[in-house]
């Protein structure tokens, strides 16, 4: 689907260099914290995985990306699809949202906004709008029961062999297991609610997502793991990242995050809410 050229890693950087920033106290916080050039070094890499799936076939005529955070990918899709037409949706409690350089921001890149709540009212479209969307990111912070249905949701607005694109956290990565052996969740507290929602309730397996895209009208065409590029992680993780280099190729589960290329089967199934 590349209709210029590939946007690689070192193309989004560039691209994140110009417009990059945290939106809100948490993004603002991040910054602060780990510095904007070592983020964006981390975004544009994952941006570049994401895309990639994208590479083959036509450039899509409509494009959905459900959960535009701060725009990077957005961004990172609207100049790898230049003559698509894109539609964006975040949840209508995130105040950014609303704010007049936000939206500046996505008529410069003739993105069209819609605050939904994917969980509460699903997407307000009509079944089959789009060829391709986007799902990066977002399913950990979606409470479990819910998944499903959104899953099915997606399919609905999907035409006939459009494409999803999903990525999360890798549930069997090895930094979820060091955390369990001291006694720690990977998965964040119910409590932590931002502005409306939440942080990662639920992480899942590789093979979890595939069953629940399965059941939600989906066939799995590609799917893979990839490292992060580390960011704020102590002495003693640096170290054992590099010593568990040889075991993460060996054994890609162990890997941080799954990336997964879906595409609607004929027929799908309905969405639990209808059209």
């Amino acid at each position: 689907m590349s209709a210029g050229g590939r946007m690689d890693e070192n193309a989004i950087a560039a691209l994140l260099t110009k417009m990059f920033r945290g939106w809100d106290r948490w993004g603002i916080e991040s910054c602060a914290a780990h510095g904007v050039e070592v983020l964006i070094r981390q975004e544009a890499s994952r941006l570049a995985r994401t895309v990639a799936l994208l590479d083959d076939g036509p450039e899509p005529r409509r494009l959905l990306e459900i959960g535009t955070g701060y725009l990077t990918l957005a961004s990172a899709l609207r100049h790898q699809f230049p003559k698509a037409e894109m539609i964006g949706v975040e949840h209508p409690r995130r105040p950014y949202v609303w704010l007049p350089e936000y939206r500046a921001r996505l008529t410069d890149e003739r993105i069209r906004l819609v605050a939904a709540d994917l969980v509460g009212s699903g997407l307000p479209f009509r079944s089959q709008t789009f060829d391709v969307a986007v799902f990066a990111e977002v399913v950990e912070h979606l409470p479990p029961h819910a998944v499903p249905t959104a899953l099915a949701e997606i399919s609905r607005i999907l035409a006939p062999h459009g494409v999803l694109v999903l990525t999360t956290p890798n549930l069997a990565a090895w930094t979820n297991r060091e955390l369990l052996l001291r006694g720690h969740s990977p998965q964040q507290s119910p409590l932590r609610v931002i502005d409306g929602t939440y942080g990662h309730l639920r992480l899942y397996t590789m093979a979890e997502l595939v069953s629940l895209l399965e059941a939600s009208g989906f066939q799995v065409v590609r799917r893979t793991f990839i490292d992060q590029v580390a960011v704020g992680i102590s002495l003693i993780r640096r170290v054992l990242r590099a010593l568990l280099w040889p075991a993460r190729i060996l054994w890609p589960s162990l890997r941080d995050t799954c990336v997964v290329r879906a595409v609607r089967v004929e027929g799908g199934i309905e969405s639990a809410r209808g059209e």
